[in-house]
């Protein structure tokens, strides 16, 4: 019997219960105390972030599915972030189409119907492995998206060494849903029956504590659960269908009816008959039974009248549905299997694992500088990295545009953009950095809340909700500790700064390589924000260009330093410049003076204006305009915050504009037609870069 239990904790199980439990119980207190489920090594720094403002309508409360804010003329965004990290890294496609499952019924355990996703994919070198586990990542994704109909608009796929093992596999979902018509996942009353939907099989088993584990490189293949987005289409039709008939929904996901149940029952108790849950195999062991992930099942507190009715909608198109138990006021889960009882333990035994806070100390980073590097040799590494190429092959793989609601499509702006029932149009962005978090998490956790809140404004948004997922090796480890620590700092911080609400996330620890060294913290953040008049164009245009904000000599932690070494400062992020800025970009896009802008970000300057230069334009700089730095690699590839590239006709009109507002602003040059890049009247030849961008991944795939 494989645990991830300690020592201390089964002691303190043995002490409540004053007996040894049996196998099945063991199994049913590791699937609730494990670290993907209880959050029992971060749930004390968690509660530093901002959940609560005025367009809050559900957030982080415990055992909820997903958070919810209000979007105007009675309806609710509800919004959750997800990662099949471990399972991706064992059976890439399985691993990454039932993350797209896992995250859909999240969506629609609110009664919200889905309406589109997003992924953020990390993979290694692109070596034999590398390739088959970004093809089949990226297939798997496509393959259950495209089969249920929800549009994947945007995402990211950023390549790392410090993946190579461990893939990240990230998926954020949105759905909508009219406030009053909400379904919790937790009940408040006993009496209600449990009736689940779906079958249960052998797949997924120990999927939670497998989780909570680093990857052993033994056979964990049946850790991985199945993906059937045949069914899965049926549970998420039929799940909207009877919501108005049910008191709670909860997905089966990590730990299996283990989990549901007991998060369900949110302290009441719950018998569950074992003997009455459809299988999929007629020899399933009861421990089996409660601990089994397979896909596409979900559970519902229905009222005894309306069993029926609810049952018969599944079993119309045969689709399996039972009533397997029901709630009860004394406050102990059981599982009985024929009669017999295979597990019996206090729910809150269950719901309330020791919580623990780790040793934590900050790594010691090294100083030395980078290498002389040539002007000319850093613009062709950094801007023919795999990062900032062109992702329509993977795009491609997606129906974008199924249900007809995508307005700005993935590749064409920092943002993916789709328009809401009530007319509104919601932008969604989700970032990470790990080559910033690697240098200092807590100004990362600040930077990637600052990214994503740039990148709605470039299509004229502002932020009105995120979501984290905050993935790191393993907590018992100080270093890795103290940068999970500074993380949550920084996002809190940034968070509560331009008062956007954190209404859900995840934590994932236990991402190493067969080494055991932890990946690079990865922090991830997902917003969602709404256009504020004007809807930001999307096609690079011709124009001046106005560089928005001051740039510093910051090149620690920048993709410029992953090739090259560190050089320069850590980028410290203003958030007030963050702010300003992303404020004139919106003001200027509803005045018309916007005809295209980015943030600068990845690559800094130089990332900015490649979209301009594969889009058929020359770009003209000249490099003593950029304020803040003499430093000419600075002034290219500083990642540093508060910035944008806009592309307009009345440069002037910024100019004034931010000088009202106190921040920088300089004509640093122009867009024309070609396809060059100069320098200070230096030209660059981009022919190679232009051809790497649009045709990198499909040759080296």
């Amino acid at each position: 019997m494989m645990l991830t239990l300690s020592q201390r904790e089964m002691e303190v199980v043995r002490r409540v219960l004053n007996r040894e439990p049996n196998e099945a119980e063991w199994k049913l207190v590791d699937a609730l105390w494990s670290e993907h489920c209880s959050y029992k090594s971060s749930k004390v720094f968690l509660r530093s972030l901002p959940s609560t403002g005025p367009n809050v309508v559900m957030s982080v409360e415990d055992w909820q599915d997903a958070g919810a804010v209000d979007v105007g003329d009675g309806w609710a965004l509800v919004l959750k972030v997800e990662s099949h990290n471990h399972p991706s890294a064992i059976d890439p496609f399985n691993g990454a189409a039932t993350g797209v499952g896992g995250i859909l019924r999240d969506i629609i355990s609110k009664g919200a119907r889905p309406i589109a996703l997003l992924d953020m994919i990390r993979v290694g070198r692109l070596d034999q492995k590398g390739k088959w586990l970004v093809k089949n990542i990226i297939s798997g994704i496509g393959f259950y998206g495209n089969s249920v109909g929800v549009p994947v608009v945007g995402g990211e796929l950023s390549f790392d060494e410090t993946y190579n093992d461990n893939p990240l596999v990230d998926v954020a979902c949105v759905g909508v849903v009219k406030k009053d018509s909400i379904v919790p996942s937790v009940v408040k009353e006993s009496g209600l029956k449990l009736v689940l939907v779906g079958f249960t099989g052998l797949d997924g088993l120990g999927g939670a504590s497998f989780a909570s584990r680093k990857l052993s490189g033994l056979d964990e293949i049946g850790a991985v659960q199945i993906a059937d987005p045949f069914a899965g289409k049926v549970i998420i039709d039929l799940t909207l269908e009877v919501a108005k008939d049910v008191s709670a929904i909860k997905d089966l996901g990590g730990g299996g009816l283990a989990v549901a149940v007991t998060e369900m029952a949110n302290g009441l108790g719950a018998v569950v008959n074992l003997e009455k849950v459809p299988l999929r195999y007629r020899d399933l062991l009861p421990e089996e039974i409660i601990i089994s992930e397979t896909q596409e099942r979900m559970l519902f507190a229905v009222k005894p009248e309306k069993v029926e009715a609810v049952c018969s909608k599944f079993q119309e198109l045969n689709y399996p549905c039972a009533e397997i138990g029901e709630i009860s006021t004394e406050p102990t889960i059981r599982f009985l299997y024929k009669g017999e009882t295979v597990a019996q333990l206090p729910s809150d035994l269950l719901l309330n694992p020791p919580l623990v806070v780790w040793p934590a100390e900050r790594k010691e980073r090294s100083n030395s500088d980078s290498r002389p590097v040539e002007l000319k040799e850093a613009i062709v590494r950094v801007m023919t990295h795999p990062d900032l190429v062109s992702k329509e092959w993977a795009y491609s793989q997606f129906d974008y545009e199924v249900g007809t609601s995508t307005v700005v499509k993935p590749g064409d702006g920092d943002s993916a953009v789709v328009e809401l029932p009530n007319g509104r149009l919601l932008a969604l962005k989700g970032d990470a950095n790990q080559d910033l978090c690697s240098e200092d998490s807590y100004e990362c956790g600040k930077a990637i809340v600052a990214e994503t809140y740039r990148n709605l404004a470039t299509v004229g948004a502002r932020g009105i909700a995120l979501v984290d997922h905050l993935q790191f090796g393993d907590p018992r480890k100080p270093e890795v500790y103290h940068d999970f620590i500074e993380a949550v700092r920084g996002i809190s911080e940034a968070s509560k700064f331009f008062s956007i609400p954190v209404v859900g996330g995840k934590v994932s620890f236990h991402n190493e390589d067969k080494e055991g060294n932890p990946i690079k913290p990865t922090p991830l953040v997902v917003m969602a924000g709404l256009v504020e008049g004007k809807l930001g164009k999307g096609k690079p245009q011709e124009g001046s260009l106005v560089l928005l904000g001051l740039t510093r000599n910051e090149l620690r932690g920048t993709l410029y330093s992953r090739l090259f070494g560190g050089r320069g400062s850590i980028p410290k992020v203003r958030l007030m410049e963050d702010e300003l800025a992303s404020k004139l970009v919106i003001k200027g896009i509803n005045e018309d003076k916007v005809k295209w802008s980015k943030d600068l970000s990845k690559g800094g300057l130089a990332g900015a204006v490649l979209p301009l230069i594969v889009n058929g334009l020359t770009v003209a700089i000249t490099s003593g305009a950029i304020q803040g730095t003499s430093d000419i690699l600075a002034k290219m590839f500083s990642e540093g915050s508060g910035r944008f590239l806009v592309v307009t006709d009345d440069p002037q009109w910024f100019l004034y504009q931010a000088g009202r507002l106190g921040i920088q602003a300089s004509v640093i040059g122009k867009a024309y037609q070609g396809s060059d890049l100069i320098i200070d009247e230096k030209s660059f030849n981009t022919e190679k870069i232009t051809s790497n961008y649009f045709r990198f991944l499909e040759e080296v795939l």
